[in-house]
């Protein structure tokens, strides 16, 4: 357990793995409530705005893909540009998550 292998490379997947499963169940809510009551939404942005400062700041943070979706939504843009908008975020949280994966692999030449 103290070994290098343990923490350079079982700790990092395991924790990718988790950031993963994470985004996924949050797109996957996020989904859910688009097409079954959209009101869900506007809650869930009316309970983030209503967060102290502070923790609003880690929030943002911590879950920055979904709540840039989630604004997206609650904009005043056309449905169209906000769905393609939307879209596009997860895109970019998948495309960014498998990318963070293959940085973790360990090389095939042993090094």
């Amino acid at each position: 357990m103290k070994g290098s292998k343990f923490w350079d490379v079982t700790v990092p997947r395991v924790m990718s793995t988790f950031a993963i499963a994470i985004f996924a169940l949050l797109w996957i809510g996020f989904a859910i409530a688009l097409a079954v009551d959209r009101t869900w939404l506007d809650a869930l942005w009316n309970w983030v705005r209503a967060l102290p400062t502070l923790v609003e700041i880690i929030v943002w943070v911590v879950f920055l893909p979904v709540l840039v979706g989630l604004w997206t939504w609650e904009s005043s843009w056309p449905a169209f540009v906000r769905l393609l908008a939307t879209a596009g975020l997860l895109g970019w949280t998948l495309l960014a998550v498998s990318s963070f994966i293959r940085a973790l692999r360990p090389s095939r030449d042993g090094s």
